[in-house]
C-alpha cells in the first residue's frame, strides 16, 4: 500500500479548477488499485491534507500518467499558494473511533 499526501494552501479556485479537480478524482476512482482518500482541514489555518491510498506503486504510476492530472500539476500556481506531495509506503494502519473501518483503505 502506498500513501500520497497532498498538502496544500488553497488560493483562488475558479470553474476550470473544479472541473479539472472532478476529472482527476474520477480518473483516480477509475484506476484499478485506488481504494480511496481522506481529507483533513487544519483547524487554525487554511491548510488542507488529502491522503490518497494506492494498492501498488504500479497503480500510482498509472494514475500519474493521466492527462488531466499532468495538466493540473503544470498549473498549480493558478490555484494554490503552496503545495507539497509526499509519497510513502504504508507498513501498517490500525485504529478505532474515527468512523472508518481502517481496513477499508488497506
Amino acid at each position: 500500500m502506498y500513501l500520497v499526501t497532498f498538502r496544500l494552501a488553497p488560493g483562488e479556485y475558479d470553474t476550470e479548477f473544479h472541473e479539472l479537480n472532478d476529472a482527476i478524482q474520477a480518473a483516480a476512482e477509475d484506476t484499478e488499485g485506488y481504494p480511496g482518500k481522506q481529507t483533513w482541514h487544519a483547524p487554525d489555518s487554511e491548510e488542507v491534507l488529502v491522503s490518497y491510498y494506492w494498492e501498488s506503486l504500479d497503480a500510482l504510476v498509472l494514475f500519474g500518467a493521466d492527462t488531466d492530472h499532468k495538466r493540473a500539476k503544470r498549473r498549480w500556481t493558478e490555484w494554490y499558494d503552496a503545495y507539497e506531495v509526499t509519497v510513502t509506503e504504508v507498513v501498517e494502519r490500525y485504529g478505532s473511533g474515527f468512523g472508518d473501518d481502517p481496513s477499508s483503505l488497506v
